[in-house]
């Protein structure tokens, strides 16, 4: 959980309280929307937090959906 932590407050500028309870939402429910951004920036954060994560040895799944259009 530390690194997910950690990974909110590093690739999102998230405050620590905030990526706390994202990290818990995600540790309760199994998923949580990180954030809603441009789909192009989306995937490069989403590569760069895989990356760090598998260099670490932490099997992390990251999802990039489009935002659906009402």
């Amino acid at each position: 959980m530390d690194f997910v932590v950690t990974s909110l407050i590093d690739f999102f500028d998230y405050s620590a309280e905030t990526a706390e309870r994202i990290t818990l939402d995600v540790h309760e429910h199994g998923q949580a929307i990180v954030a809603v951004m441009p789909y192009e920036l989306a995937e490069q954060k989403g590569t760069e937090v895989t990356t760090s994560a598998r260099s670490q040895g932490y099997p992390l799944q990251v999802m990039v959906e489009p935002e659906e259009v009402d």
